[in-house]
């Protein structure tokens, strides 16, 4: 299973609205037991209620709530209006037998990154200070956000430049932020700026890198469409197009 579709199924099952809250930290692929719908753990969260309660990579989950599992739904409609330290009733199989768990639920942390190989699915970090250009256009709740980790001297980067202005340009009055991000020095950003391109959106020099190694880019131009609570729902290298992009966002700003 590729690492975006792994993310797509934690993202999709064990989260709450808006991946926040409480979750059980499972990665699975579905399977079937006995005709009806079951999954197949792949991977469990270190820090959730699940790997304290025993459940590991292999264990069938057969049962939810005291009933057999039938749908995704009725695992999301209970995750949605539970709270963290609330307990949940599952059923695995393992080893031929049928094994009940009590699973306390745990806060869905920022960072999944380690249990789903992918940015997707993570919380975008705080941004610092080192905002060279336009960091007074930043919104204080934007509906969406698309970052692009970027360098002057890259050809696709360029590229892409004149499709992000385009559509903040069309956009940013209904909740669109964009933010470029680059980790080369100040005087050749600002040279770019002046001499090059100036980016009406605002942009951010990520001087030790730490958002590059966090979110394990390397490839530029890498583009991230954030969600309204800073989520990360998609990630990819390589210069869009506008029409590609205007579906891309127009999806998270319409939710």
């Amino acid at each position: 299973m590729s690492k975006i579709i792994r993310a797509i199924c934690i993202l999709s099952l064990f989260s709450v609205s808006a991946f926040a809250g409480p979750w059980l930290g499972l990665i699975y692929k579905k399977d079937l037991y006995q005709n009806h719908l079951a999954l197949r753990v792949s991977g469990v969260h270190p820090e959730s209620g699940c790997l304290a309660a025993g459940v590991v990579s292999g264990d069938l989950v057969i049962g939810f709530g005291g009933k057999d599992l039938v749908n995704v739904a009725q695992m999301q409609d209970v995750l949605k209006t539970a709270k963290v330290g609330s307990k949940v009733a599952i059923e695995i199989f393992r080893d031929g037998k049928r094994i009940p768990l009590t699973v306390t639920l745990t806060e869905r942390p920022d960072d999944i990154s380690s249990l789903t190989g992918s940015a997707i699915g993570s919380k975008m970090a705080e941004f610092g200070k080192n905002f060279y250009k336009n960091g007074e256009k930043r919104k204080d709740a934007p509906k969406a956000t698309l970052l692009d980790f970027w360098a002057t001297w890259c050809g696709p980067c360029r590229q892409t430049l004149p499709v992000l202005e385009k559509i903040y340009n069309k956009y940013s009055s209904q909740g669109l932020e964009v933010i470029g991000i680059s980790s080369e020095q100040t005087k050749p950003l600002l040279a770019f700026y002046k001499k090059q391109h100036a980016s009406p959106y605002p942009l951010y020099r990520d001087a030790d890198q730490g958002l590059w190694r966090r979110y394990g880019i390397h490839a530029v131009p890498t583009l991230m469409l954030l969600d309204s609570n800073g989520y990360i729902k998609r990630v990819w290298s390589g210069a869009p197009s506008f029409e590609m992009l205007e579906k891309l966002v127009l999806e998270v700003l319409e939710k």
